[in-house]
């Protein structure tokens, strides 16, 4: 493009650096905590845009979006975009996949361990005081020798099945119907072709699915009494994979022993929530891919992609190649 382009930041960046990078190529538009009007006002005269969860950019964001070529998601989901309208419109979209592996691999080991050590309930109980006292009621368990349940077996699910079965020497369960076999057969871990059996079989059940049609609402209420009463269950992928209702019921009423969430079915989660009662319950805010050295990662990843875009360079992670000749239409229109 001859013209400096304009890119919108729908709810900041991650990084500075990222935002360093891109203020040397472009004018910025930062929206921080946008309305759904001031999204597409300002996407009005935007060549691209960053988009951070859980703010959105729709079909009624890009109705009037004429110069928009490309739409970058802050991280590796792209439920922040509408994909769908985005191809309509002749608008890219692209995402930043394994940058998250290890430090949401690593939260979610860390959730495992919190629960089946219960730190939660131990940091209260020496907190209140006369914790010598109760720490055989703790009902602490190991996880070495367990049987791990990994549901979908993608980058992260595949580190999380590499760290379990190498550092705990845990027996591996996992199910992905996009994934062969061999493939677990190569992290040492065993696929299955029922989800049904891996709950049953699993001490504890870690969420690594993408959220898809398949996959909205896969573990409710039957998936959920199909668990053992001793099992663990873990999320860090996307919220709406769990039925939360569900979830709160099966921990209340003891049909399994513990959950840690690091992401909710709507975000951010309400205040005060359902959830807040629940003392067999671990709850992070959707950090779990946030360490800081993803952090930087994402941004440049996110940034460095806009801009080779906008200068009609085809970038490593096209979402909707469908649009490609078309978003470098409208660019060589508004040059």
């Amino acid at each position: 493009m001859t013209v400096r382009p304009t890119v919108v930041l729908v709810g900041g960046i991650y990084h500075a650096d990222g935002e360093k990078l891109l203020r040397a190529a472009a004018d910025v538009v930062t929206l921080a905590n946008p309305k759904p009007t001031e999204i597409a006002a300002a996407l009005a005269s935007a060549h691209g845009a960053i988009v951070r969860y859980p703010h959105r950019i729709d079909a009624t964001a890009l109705a009037g979006a004429g110069s928009l070529a490309i739409v970058a998601s802050s991280g590796r989901g792209t439920d922040s975009i509408d994909v769908a309208a985005c191809t309509e419109r002749g608008v890219v979209v692209v995402n930043n996949p394994g940058l998250g592996t290890i430090p949401v691999s690593e939260h979610a080991v860390a959730m495992m361990l919190s629960l089946s050590r219960r730190l939660e309930l131990s940091d209260r109980a020496v907190r209140a005081g006369g914790a010598w006292g109760k720490r055989t009621e703790f009902n602490v368990c190991d996880v070495n020798g367990r049987t791990l349940g990994v549901v979908g077996l993608g980058l992260i699910g595949s580190e999380m099945t590499r760290k379990c079965v190498a550092a705990f020497g845990m027996k591996v369960l996992t199910y992905d119907p996009y994934v062969a076999p061999e493939k677990a057969d190569a992290l040492g871990a065993t696929m299955l072709s029922s989800l049904d059996e891996l709950l049953a079989r699993s001490d504890v059940v870690s969420v690594h699915a993408e959220l898809n049609e398949s996959s909205r609402g896969m573990i409710g209420e039957a998936q959920l009494r199909r668990m053992q009463p001793h099992a663990f269950l873990i999320n860090t992928a996307r919220g709406k994979v769990v039925q939360q209702q569900a979830l709160e019921r099966a921990l209340a009423e003891g049909w399994i022993a513990g959950a840690a969430l690091d992401v909710f079915e709507e975000e951010p989660l309400a205040e005060p929530s359902p959830l807040w009662k629940l003392d067999n319950m671990i709850l992070t805010p959707h950090v779990a891919g946030l360490s800081g050295d993803a952090l930087r990662e994402l941004a440049l990843s996110a940034v460095t992609q806009v801009l080779q875009v906008i200068a009609g360079e085809r970038p490593r992670s096209l979402v909707n190649p469908a649009a490609w000749n078309a978003a470098m239409a409208r660019l060589v229109r508004t040059a």
